[in-house]
């Protein structure tokens, strides 16, 4: 290469290193590949062109010309280093801690690389690594400023991983004092403050994991989490408007994140505050399809424009987060060769003043005990209710595992050798769905109270009716549906009610047809509402009266009123009130409008009971065909549609005409008394026909 080509190379390569130190990486690239054609082979131009292009974001085409110098001059160093850095600004920690360690090798008293080794290993997480990088960096450079602060975050780090660790075995006072070691070395850090936060709110400490959420928002605003718990400890203390606006702003600072997105949703649905849900459901359908976060599966089933797919979807992702690598094994026990009455475990925390307790209630006391060992196994408080000690008394073996660890509760139901466990509570609230993968039995059932699968592989049957989930359906079930003749729901006749009041008592007119919907209002969707609102206007006389789920909803629902045009009178709300109470107003109602996509369940049953007809839209989907179900069940098919449209003609159909109210009302009335629908004996026993053969095929398999 002749002297000025070489000259000429040179130049070109020292503008592109000023260019490269001065971020202007463009030009810098124009200058390397410019020198690159004088002196084609120079491994320095070459690497620095590679860590160029890496960094502008060409990273296959940046990180092979690195590799290519380094090929040339395998003992360079600084080439090693260069990558290295580049890896970890790339978030490629891992392979940032390998080329660290090459160069190392090279050049072991190179403070920078004992430097770029600390600060990768402790990025990706290797604590006693960075450690050690750590005091080799300082005994070469003692007086770096950087070395004490990357000190403090690894013994941050260090406290941090064994409170988490703590925390998993639920050792939550030990967790909390490692979480305030870590804060006494990085003491406004967002993460610590909120996982400490958590850990206080745990155990029941308020006000503290407030005062710590707020810390670490004032820390880093933009920390999602911080939000996002703060706003799950105001929906803890009913400050659902509170929750909604934390909510809000987590989101604003995560956008994309499923699990916030799932909670914001949720929470407007319940204010019955629209405006923007469909894109937030779209975000959240995207976020499922992706697997990207732990997305309430409960909340996925009355999301506007839910797909019949989507609930599996959600359901299988959140089971797969609810174990930590392969599914835990049952123990062994020596059951030899069982013989005797079938051995049967109702899963639940709503033994109690709860709908699921009111709907079981008379299948339970009339089961065969001549046949079944039945088993209550009760995880949730003893409210003291009359319930509770109705529930004591109807089944052989009340089992409280409320104050008992994980551990300890599971053991116990194991040691029960029980032939089937059928677990009531599915993905709803208060739920103890990580127990279940520990094989409570040979055979798991989920039936009752959840209308749609786990999506868990061992959960091995869903209780279901050919309504509400037909076989050529199977494909919306990881369980294997077995379907019970009739509906899948139980129910009870006899019912405490007291004297029906008046309507002027309850805020209603004497005169005007009645309309109710006593739905939670995160079941009302806008399309529903529009649709309900249009009834309103073209029956004058109609009133709707809703479930008093919240006041920020009432305020909503009746300025939506208004603005179509209505007067926000004709919206009325109703309190909550004990069964009894609530069962003897029912009959003021001349009509029961079921909500969609999420129907009504014990509401649905309750209307009926009450001699109330009910008109319902059917879906594809478990949740939006309950109702269909009862219906079914009762012999009142001609009150289930399968179109908005219809929908809306039926109950127009029933306002219009006195007649048809009369006879639908006969009809309902005579329901109480004479369906099988609300025969809890006649239930017990085709519902014993299923387990019986399920536990005997159980018994089989264990030979």
């Amino acid at each position: 290469m002749s002297t000025h080509k070489k000259n000429a190379a040179a130049q070109r390569f020292a503008e592109g290193l000023a260019h490269q130190q001065a971020g202007r990486m463009g030009a810098a690239r124009r200058c390397y590949e410019q020198g690159l054609k004088h002196d084609p082979g120079n491994p320095d131009a070459l690497f620095l062109l590679g860590q160029t292009l890496f960094d502008s974001g060409d990273m296959e085409n940046g990180e092979r010309k690195m590799r290519t110098a380094l090929l040339m001059r395998p003992r360079t160093a600084r080439y090693y280093a260069g990558l290295a850095y580049s890896l970890s600004q790339a978030g490629r920690v891992a392979e940032a801690v390998e080329t660290f360690t090459l160069a190392l090798r090279i050049s072991p008293n190179d403070p920078d690389l004992w430097r770029g080794l600390a600060a990768s290993a402790a990025q990706r997480g290797q604590i006693e690594t960075a450690f050690e990088a750590l005091e080799k960096w300082q005994n070469l450079l003692p007086d770096d400023p950087d070395a004490p602060r990357l000190y403090n975050s690894l013994c941050a780090q260090r406290h941090f991983r064994k409170a988490e660790t703590l925390a998993a075995q639920g050792d939550n006072e030990a967790a909390i004092s490692e979480y305030e070691a870590a804060l006494g070395f990085d003491s406004g850090a967002p993460s610590i403050l909120a996982n400490l936060g958590n850990l206080h709110a745990r155990q029941g400490r308020e006000a503290v994991a407030q005062t710590l959420y707020e810390q670490a928002i004032a820390h880093a605003p933009d920390y999602a989490p911080a939000h996002f718990n703060l706003a799950m400890l105001h929906l803890d203390e009913g400050r659902r408007l509170d929750a909604t606006t934390a909510l809000e702003r987590a989101a604003a600072h995560a956008p994309d994140d499923g699990r916030i997105l799932a909670q914001l949703m949720f929470q407007r649905m319940h204010l019955c505050r629209w405006d923007g849900l469909d894109d937030i459901a779209r975000r959240l359908r995207e976020a499922i399809e992706n697997d990207s976060a732990d997305i309430p599966p409960f909340i996925v089933l009355s999301m506007p424009g839910p797909t019949p797919a989507l609930p599996r979807r959600a359901a299988e992702n959140h089971s797969r987060r609810l174990i930590r690598g392969e599914i835990p094994a049952r123990p062994e026990q020596a059951r030899g060769e069982r013989r005797g009455r079938w051995r049967v475990g109702y899963l639940s925390s709503d033994f109690k003043n709860h709908a699921t307790a009111f709907l079981m209630i008379d299948m339970l006391k009339a089961h065969e005990r001549s046949q079944f060992e039945i088993f209550a196994l009760s995880y949730g408080i003893d409210d003291a209710s009359p319930m509770r000690a109705r529930l004591v008394d109807a089944v052989e073996h009340f089992i409280d595992l409320a104050d008992l660890p994980a551990p300890e509760a599971i053991a116990r139901i194991h040691a029960l050798d029980l032939d089937l466990v059928i677990d009531l509570k599915g993905y709803t609230e208060g739920n103890q769905g990580e127990w279940l993968p520990y094989r409570l039995a040979p055979t798991q059932i989920n039936w009752l109270g959840y209308p749609g699968t786990l999506g868990a592989p061992w959960i091995d049957y869903l209780i279901a009716d050919q309504c509400v989930a037909p076989a050529e359906n199977q494909w919306m079930y990881s369980e294997r549906l077995r379907l019970l003749p009739g509906g899948y729901q139980p129910n009870c006749r006899e019912r405490k009610s007291q004297t029906p009041p008046s309507r002027a008592a309850e805020g209603l007119p004497d005169e005007a047809i009645v309309l109710c919907s006593f739905n939670q209002t995160y079941k009302i969707t806008p399309e529903l509402f529009a649709l309900w609102l249009d009834i309103l206007r073209e029956s004058p006389q109609t009133v709707l009266w809703l479930w008093a789920s919240n006041p920020w909803a009432e305020d909503e629902l009746r300025r939506l009123a208004k603005d179509a045009g209505l007067a926000p009178e004709r919206l009325i709300f109703a309190e909550g009130r004990p069964q009894a109470e609530h069962l003897a107003r029912l009959p003021l109602a001349d009509l029961a409008l079921d909500t969609f996509p999420c129907n009504g369940h014990t509401t649905s049953s309750d209307a009926l009971w009450a001699g109330v007809p009910l008109i319902t839209l059917r879906g594809e989907t478990f949740a939006s065909r309950v109702a269909s179900s009862l219906l079914t069940s009762a012999g009142l098919q001609e009150w289930i549609t399968d179109t908005h449209r219809d929908y809306r003609e039926r109950i127009l159909e029933f306002c219009r005409d006195p007649g048809y109210r009369k006879k639908a009302r006969q009809k309902t009335e005579a329901l109480r008394e004479s369906s099988a629908l609300f025969d809890g004996v006649s239930f017990a026993r085709k519902l014993e026909t299923l387990l019986a053969e399920l536990c005997a095929q159980t018994r089989a398999q264990s030979k």
